[in-house]
């Protein structure tokens, strides 16, 4: 799975906790905006140039993506998570930070994980349980059970975002409807693809490094979420 974050990525988080909440410190008042050099604004039309996602610094793209994600609701992210070794996780979430539905599976076995009405639920693979966890059952578990935290990044597409686009620092080229947020102070570490038309929606985010590669992808923005029959879960 996922690597730890680094401090840098955990800061990062915080400071997307506060823009979530309206906290956010932002540019001061009558700051000027600066001067995107990455488009060609002698070409630039307004009524045709979509979102103007294009014109923003990659922090500010960044902060614009997010908003609009928390602002649509739900989604549907999937991907996969190759570690160094070649072992590969595939995961299907659905669902918004208050309620979620996802699935990981590593090696043919998948852990389902439920948050809904504030509560998490978890289905383990069999290779996954322990001592109260019935790898055929929903049990209840707390916010800091390891069998929820061990996929607190991929839990919802918000907290992925957040997570993993803190060390945003370019803007690509837009084509196709879409424009690059480059990420890693030299662009080598991946890219968060955002459509340009419409909401500043994202498209793919891939990020690569020796720890691994995360692939994914994301659609479904505001569809309604089906929680499964979770039964009568244990430890509730």
């Amino acid at each position: 799975m996922p690597r730890r974050a680094d401090p840098r990525l955990i800061a990062v988080v915080l400071g997307a906790a506060m823009l979530l909440t309206g906290c956010s410190s932002g540019a001061n008042a009558g700051e000027p905006v600066p001067t995107p050099t990455h488009v060609d604004l002698g070409a630039w039309d307004e009524e045709s140039a979509g979102n103007g996602l294009v014109l923003l610094d990659a922090a500010s793209a960044r902060a614009t993506v997010l908003a609009a994600v928390r602002e649509a609701g739900t989604a549907t992210m999937s991907g996969t998570y190759t570690n160094g070794a070649g072992r590969t996780l595939t995961l299907e979430v659905r669902g918004s930070s208050e309620q979620s539905v996802a699935e990981f599976t590593v090696d043919g076995a998948t852990t389902s994980v439920v948050i809904a009405d504030g509560q998490a639920y978890v289905r383990p693979s069999a290779a996954a349980a322990t001592d109260g966890l019935d790898p055929d059952a929903y049990t209840c578990v707390a916010d800091d059970d390891a069998a929820l935290t061990r996929w607190s990044s991929l839990l919802h597409p918000l907290q992925t975002l957040a997570e993993y686009t803190g060390d945003a620092s370019t803007m690509g080229a837009p084509r196709d409807g879409a424009v690059d947020i480059v990420m890693g102070a030299d662009g080598t570490l991946g890219a968060l693809r955002v459509q340009t038309e419409g909401p500043a929606l994202p498209i793919a985010l891939t990020r690569a490094d020796a720890a691994g590669t995360l692939e994914l992808e994301f659609s479904g923005w505001g569809d309604e979420v089906d929680v499964p029959d979770l039964g009568s879960p244990a430890g509730c």
